[in-house]
């Protein structure tokens, strides 16, 4: 019965996938996803309350493939820039595997869970899950002033990446780097505190 549920649930997101590359998230409904995926719409409800809550299994935002290439930058002689690019490389290459709209979903879904998130008691320790423990290196490191409210500045950090994102992604991804500019921004950003 578990291996089923978890093969109906693959193939929603597989087929959700698959649509949202070829019609565009957008124009693609509940009702598509369920004819390509074989499965009822009760079905779909059972996992997911909306067509959302899909993308959020797509792993576009890779925490661990991210927080991995963090440890790695420090594990040697490091800058605050070379940390937050370490993780957004991470991010732009994994991006990069989806339509340009798709990230652009992603980013506006991840507002929406903030502000749920925040509504119910969220702290920026909470919402901070891309640079928190990074950040927390650095400031161990004395990357980051002592004085540092490391939560804070590692929720603000995130906020900026997913601005530049969005904006990346809105562009149509271009041949433009992510990475290295927006850390070098960011970086420069938190350091003028």
């Amino acid at each position: 019965m578990r291996a089923r549920s978890h093969a109906s649930r693959d193939a929603i997101v597989q087929s959700a996938l698959a649509l949202w590359r070829t019609k565009g998230f957008a124009e693609t409904t509940v009702t598509d996803i369920c004819k390509a995926a074989g499965v009822s719409k009760a079905l779909f409800y059972v996992y997911f309350a909306r067509k959302e809550d899909v993308l959020a299994e797509l792993e576009v935002f890779t925490m661990r493939d991210a927080h991995l290439a963090a440890g790695a930058v420090a594990s040697g002689p490091y800058t605050l820039a070379d940390l937050i690019e370490a993780v957004v490389g991470v991010l732009e290459r994994t991006m990069r595997r989806y339509p340009p709209e798709l990230v652009f979903e992603t980013v506006i879904e991840t507002y929406r869970f903030e502000r749920r998130a925040l509504a119910d008691g969220a702290t920026d320790a909470d919402l901070a899950f891309l640079f928190l423990e990074p950040f927390r290196q650095a400031h161990r490191d004395g990357r980051l002033p002592a004085d540092a409210d490391v939560a804070r500045t590692a929720r603000v950090a995130q906020l900026l990446v997913a601005d530049g994102i969005r904006d990346w992604a809105a562009a149509g991804f271009t041949d433009r780097p992510l990475a290295g500019p927006l850390a070098r921004e960011i970086s420069a950003l938190i350091g003028g505190r």
